[in-house]
């Protein structure tokens, strides 16, 4: 369905300026265009979904959501109605009603690719994975290159632990739609999971399709960091700061590896301390910045890092036995 297109009307004077006026009351405007053609063929579905679209833009759900209920009063097998209404009702989180929806238009329009996709996202919430592989079969029969059908198979065969069969359908649908950014990413992290190399692949196919896009830059640095490939990470969360500069999980994660692995404190200090600056209740910064402190001999300063991090989370059982820890060894 195009989008609707609004003219506005000018007047040119003698001396040839073109200066735009307000419209005259006999001028027809968009609504009237839309209110005569649905006067003129009231039986027909459409103009009732083209003056729905128009109330979508203007600001108005609610009388969309009527209209397309007239649209399905005029012909009850009208898709595009069924689906409109069904996806305004989840937007609201009125799932309840959005599902009892989807039905309605399944059983009316049995070939409407976007219910059955929508009831089958329903179905795999609940764990019916079986109505749910029923509605993804039966929008493949209907389209045959519906990308979201194979990957929500794949998130079904990864639930249940089938992997070759969850990799194949997330291949498959990053194969028929290669801009697919979110099968990427799921493909990304059950290869990760899996512990196959290949997932840097899959990340990094999603940064070339979302070059700005923390969430692939990040989860290929969780999975080199996994790997052992420290400064790899180091250079993604480094690339993560300049993107989004308030992101304090980069700054912490540089902490972590400084910290763990690197054993360089003074940087893991450094980093614990950019992520509190970020994020100034990040009780897991201060306590990784008290273990930093505690290794560099800086006991006192530890103590308090121990002690902010107990006031943040009280039952933070790790920071308490760290902060007993210090105790003990300033009065030593």
């Amino acid at each position: 369905m195009g989008a609707l297109v609004f003219l506005a009307t000018a007047f040119t004077t003698g001396c040839g300026d073109s200066t735009p006026v307000a419209e005259s009351e006999s001028t027809p405007s968009a609504l009237d265009s839309l209110n005569a053609a649905i006067l003129g063929d009231p039986n027909n579905p459409e103009p009732y979904h083209a003056r729905a679209l128009w109330h979508l833009e203007e600001g108005k759900p609610q009388s969309a959501f009527d209209d397309w209920g007239l649209a399905l009063k005029a012909d009850s097998n009208y898709a595009p109605a069924w689906e409109q209404r069904a996806e305004m009702l989840y937007r609201m989180q009125n799932f309840e009603s959005c599902l009892a929806e989807l039905n309605a238009c399944i059983a009316r329009v049995p070939e409407s690719t976007e219910c059955l996709l929508r009831r089958a996202e329903f179905n795999i919430h609940l764990n019916q994975f079986e109505r749910a592989f029923d509605d993804l079969n039966n929008a493949l029969r209907v389209d045959n290159q519906l990308h979201e059908a194979y990957w929500m198979k794949g998130k079904i065969y990864a639930q249940n632990g089938t992997v070759d069969k969850a990799i194949s359908s997330f291949q498959t649908a990053v194969e028929v739609n290669p801009d697919f950014f979110d099968g990427f990413i799921s493909l990304g992290i059950f290869l990760a999971q899996q512990g196959d190399p290949l997932a840097e692949e899959s990340y990094r196919s999603a940064m070339e399709l979302r070059p700005q896009s923390v969430e692939a830059k990040y989860n290929l640095a969780i999975f080199m960091q996994d790997n052992q490939r420290y400064n790899d990470a180091l250079e993604l969360y480094k690339e993560i700061l300049a993107i989004d500069s308030a992101n304090a999980t980069a700054s912490f994660n540089q902490g972590y590896i400084h910290l763990e692995y690197l054993s360089a404190y003074d940087s893991a200090a450094y980093w614990f301390s950019q992520a509190i600056e970020r994020l100034p209740y990040y009780h897991q910064a201060f306590f990784n910045r008290g273990l930093a402190l505690e290794s560099l001999g800086e006991t006192r300063a530890a103590l308090a890092d121990y002690s902010e991090a107990l006031r943040i989370k009280p039952d933070y059982t790790a920071a308490a036995l760290a902060k007993e820890r210090a105790l003990n060894a300033i009065t030593e």
